[in-house]
This record gives C-alpha cells, sequence and structure tokens, in this order.
C-alpha cells in the first residue's frame, strides 16, 4: 500500500517479495516503506535494479529508536499495602514528525498500571512533539517504558507500608474476575502469587537478600536482588486484528507436500520453524513434508505485519485452521481417512487432487473470538485477547568505587500459554532480557541539536555475552484456546521486565533510588553522591 500511494499507482501494479531478512525488533516497521519508496524511485529513473543499503553510521542516525519517557505515578493505598487509586501521567517523546507513536502510546498506558488491581484508576497518556528525529516501534512497544515506571514505584509503595518487595506486589496482584484499567475481566487462570513463588525459589532470593545484606556491610561492591512482575498483550491492541482480518493458508503442491501461504517475515525468530510445526502437527505429518513460501504480495494473502508478538498466536492459528480445512476437503474428495491415514496416503491424495483440479489452496481468515469487546472511542474494553505474565528476578552488583552495575544472575519465569519450540521460546526470552540488560544499564542515545552524536559502535555501548549473566528461563504454561495448540505470543515480553528488576536490584543493595535508565556509571556516580553513599 505505501509504494502504491507513493507512485500512485493502482495495488495490483506493485509487487513486493521479500526475503529472510536480520533482526527487526520493530525498527523494520517503521521505515522501511521511506528505504522502498527512495528505491523504486531510482529504479524507476534509472531502469535498473537498484539495492539501497543505510551504513550503520547512517542507520543509527537516521532511523527510529524507542520512545523516550517522563512517568509520574501518585497512588493511594491502605495501611495494607493494597491500593484505593492509581493516578499515572505517562509522557512520551514522539519526535519531530509522527509514526507509530500513537499506537505505542496506546499499548504503553494500556498497560501502566502493572498486573495489579485498582478500583479507581487514571492514566493520562501523551506524545509531544519535539526536535529529535522521530522515535517509533521498538520490541515492547512502550511497555518497556511504562513497566520501568510502576516497578520502581512499587519499591516506594513498599518503603511507604512497610512491606517487602515482594509482599506489597502479592497483595495487589490481579485475580481471576479482576478488571484491568480498560475495565477487562481478567480471565486467563494464571496465579501471579505462583510464578512469584515459582521464581524466587529458582533465584534463591531469601537466602542470597539475607547473605548479601551481611556481605555488604563494609565491602565497596554492594550486591542486591530486584524482582519486576508485568504483563504483555499478544496482538494488535483493541479491534485491531479484526480491522487487519489477516488471511493466511495452505496449498497441497503437484509433489504431494504442503505450502504454507502466509505474509509473515522470517527476521530470525523462527516462523518458518513455528509454522512448519503447526502444519505437521496439525495434519500428523513429518515435517519435510511442509514448505513455507516466501512472502509474494502476487502469491501469499494479507496475514498482516509480523509484530506485536502476533506471528505464532494469530497467523498461526490461521495456518492451523487451514490446514484442517485443506485436510477437510481431501476426505470429501479423495476418499482419504481422517483418522487412519499415512503421510504416504496424505501425499497421495493431494497429487491426485491436483492431477484432476489443478490447484488445491485453502485459506483462513482472523474471526474475533466472540467475547472481545473493545472500543477505540472510550477505551474500554477487552484491550488484548491474551496477555503473558512474567515475573522476572535480578541478582546485581554496584561497585561504589567504578559506579559500574552488574548482572550477575537472572532468572526469567514467564506463563506464554502452550510453549510450542521450547528452544526457540528460550531463545527469544534470552534474546529479550539481553536487550532489556542494556536498556537498563547500557545504551544511552546522545544527542546535541536534534543529532544523534554518539551514532558509531565505538561510542553507542552494548552489552556483549561477557556482560551479561546466566539468563534461566523458565516457562508455566497455560494454554490459550484462541491460539495454535494452546499458544500465545512471546516475541516482546521479555524485553518489558529486565530494566524494572536490575534498577530494584541496584536500590536493594545500596539504599539509593534511581529513577532514570539506562543507568550508566556516571548516572549512578550522580545519583549515589548525592545520597551520601560514596
Amino acid at each position: 500500500p505505501a509504494l502504491a500511494a507513493v507512485f500512485a499507482l493502482p495495488k495490483n501494479k506493485v509487487r513486493v517479495v521479500q526475503a529472510d531478512t536480520g533482526g527487526g525488533f520493530g525498527g523494520k516497521e517503521d521505515y522501511p516503506t521511506i528505504i522502498a519508496a527512495h528505491a523504486c524511485l531510482l529504479a524507476m529513473k534509472a531502469g535498473k535494479p537498484v539495492k539501497l543499503v543505510y551504513d550503520r553510521e547512517e542507520d543509527m542516525a537516521a532511523t527510529t529508536k524507542r520512545h523516550p519517557s517522563r512517568t509520574k505515578i501518585r497512588t493511594g493505598h491502605r495501611k495494607d499495602g493494597t491500593f484505593v487509586f492509581i493516578d499515572i501521567d505517562f509522557a512520551l517523546d514522539g519526535g519531530a514528525y509522527m509514526t507509530l507513536s500513537p499506537v505505542v502510546l496506546s499499548r504503553g498506558s494500556i498497560h501502566a498500571a502493572g498486573p495489579y488491581t485498582c478500583d479507581h484508576t487514571r492514566i493520562l497518556g501523551r506524545a509531544v512533539a519535539t526536535n529529535y528525529p522521530p522515535h517509533g516501534a521498538y520490541r515492547g512497544f512502550g511497555n518497556p517504558q511504562s513497566f520501568f515506571a510502576i516497578e520502581r514505584h512499587m519499591e516506594k509503595v513498599a518503603k511507604a507500608v512497610g512491606l517487602s518487595s515482594e509482599e506489597v506486589r502479592r497483595r495487589n496482584f490481579f485475580h481471576e474476575g479482576d478488571l484491568t484499567a480498560t475495565q477487562q475481566v481478567v480471565t486467563d487462570r494464571v496465579d501471579m502469587r505462583d510464578l512469584m513463588d515459582q521464581a524466587l525459589e529458582a533465584a534463591d532470593y531469601h537466602a542470597k537478600m539475607e547473605r548479601f545484606a551481611k556481605e555488604n556491610e563494609g565491602n565497596p561492591v554492594k550486591r542486591g536482588m530486584g524482582i519486576a512482575a508485568f504483563f504483555h498483550g499478544s496482538g494488535f491492541t483493541g479491534g485491531g486484528e479484526k480491522k487487519m482480518a489477516s488471511i493466511a493458508g495452505v496449498e497441497g503442491t503437484a509433489e504431494g507436500k504442503v505450502r504454507v501461504l502466509a505474509a509473515s517475515t522470517e527476521i530470525g525468530q523462527g516462523a518458518k520453524t513455528i509454522f512448519s510445526q503447526i502444519v505437521a502437527d496439525a495434519l500428523s505429518l513429518p515435517y519435510d513434508m511442509v514448505e513455507v513460501a516466501r512472502p509474494d504480495t502476487d502469491d501469499v494473502p494479507n496475514s498482516g505485519p509480523t509484530v506485536a508478538s502476533r506471528t505464532c498466536m494469530v497467523v498461526g492459528k490461521l495456518v492451523q485452521t487451514a490446514s484442517h480445512a485443506l485436510r477437510a476437503t481431501l476426505e470429501v474428495e479423495c476418499g482419504l481417512d481422517r483418522l487412519n491415514y499415512t503421510p504416504e496416503e496424505f501425499s497421495q491424495a493431494i497429487k491426485d487432487f491436483v492431477a484432476k483440479n489443478g490447484k488445491l489452496r485453502r485459506y483462513a481468515e482472523y474471526e474475533q473470538p466472540a467475547n472481545i469487546e473493545w472500543s477505540d472511542e472510550t477505551y474500554v474494553g477487552d484491550a488484548y485477547g491474551a496477555y503473558g505474565w512474567a515475573i522476572y528476578v535480578a541478582d546485581v552488583s554496584l561497585d561504589t568505587r567504578t559506579y559500574e552495575a552488574r548482572c550477575h544472575d537472572f532468572v526469567a519465569l514467564q506463563e506464554v500459554g502452550k510453549v510450542l519450540h521450547p528452544i526457540m521460546a528460550e531463545g527469544q526470552v534470552q534474546g529479550g532480557v539481553a536487550q532489556g540488560i542494556g536498556y537498563a544499564l547500557y545504551e544511552a542515545v546522545v544527542y546535541n541539536k536534534g543529532r544523534m552524536i554518539n551514532n558509531q559502535m565505538t561510542n553507542y555501548i552494548m552489552p556483549t555475552a561477557a556482560d551479561l549473566p546466566v539468563i534461566r528461563v523458565l516457562f508455566a504454561e497455560q494454554p490459550y484456546a484462541a491460539g495454535p495448540q494452546g499458544a500465545k505470543g512471546v516475541g516482546e515480553l521479555p524485553i518489558d521486565g529486565p530494566a524494572p528488576a536490575i534498577i530494584n536490584a541496584i536500590e536493594n543493595a545500596t539504599g539509593v533510588e534511581v529513577n532514570q535508565i539506562p543507568a550508566t556509571p556516571e548516572i549512578l556516580m550522580k545519583e549515589l553522591e548525592a545520597a551520601g553513599v560514596c
């Protein structure tokens, strides 16, 4: 649609073929249409193929980054620590021009009160224009900013009422049947208290807290533990999936194989693998009988963008449904025995059908579950069909001589429905935690007069393998009825929790509040010296 609009062409005159692409993490949602338009314009003028590649400095200077944010939270609570009201002012720096700021603001605002129940909640979300380059999509899509704020605030509440970090959260967690900030009824059968128990046990939390309190006395290297509790909606917000009306399909080929037809891009998250697994499981076939078509607008239907933790849960479900429809066709047209067939018999049935009819394709279109109701005008209703839930625990040290913080151990426990591919899911979580550690401690974007001035690998500091802890990934499974085999989204959830868990651990180690990230040594020196710790 973007290229058709730029060149005033009908959509059937534009063809896009998407190759396998490197990691996106949101960046390739915002600006690919701009680069593609430039390349297309040059190709049209030159009459030759054109390849346009930003070098690293250009990419870092010109493309969108995560929205900087500033959040103010006021809460009222009873003596037992439970909330009476939550009042949040959540502001994002949108930059000079609007890209995806409205939808990033939407998701971040909806989640801003955290996984906590409160009858009186007000959230003011604002995106403001500044003289910086536009900010846009990045993994988490507003949630890392809002969860950092609410989870830091929970530490303040704990101090105010004399409760531990874990206990103040336990007393305020959602129960099944509670209402979220958008008045959505919590229907997920997930007990956050149980997740907390599991995560703290895996992290050896209480023993470490006791040990670190003793070891920190007189020691310039302080050690602490931090907790973050959070959740993340899978798929587009509100009625977004219904408006998108995504379609995916499968095809029986002349060779007797099944070919997946979906527009989802392989950007390293394992879309090809998971689609193949879903089809193979749905049809009781070996993986080598399943192929995945390259996203090509002349060949595959529009199954929507590869964003919002939706590829497996939404598109995968459509692929599963289309697979069942293909099998039903073979049962009727070719006499396939649904309850008793071999892969060879299934393959032969496909060949017979294609030989007789020329083509065998079956599609499924997204249908919004009947229980989802949402109003874009009032922001009341079911913001997401499903949520992932998580408790993360960080073990962090801070050297008060060098002001360097280091994460030594990290436990990431999440409930993301049925885990279809444990190895890939674990990789998603480990990668998200690694990015979250960078967000918490290292990756500062420095501007001068609206321009990024640290856009080289020598001065944009990212964590390497040497800077990362052992990341221990745990799953608690609660299948989601509308997901393929019960799966929910897992891609973005893991980046929401590391920053607050790490900064909470720094406060636990030093007693000093740090409410700005990334908590670089310069920031930590300023905060600790102001508090008189060093």
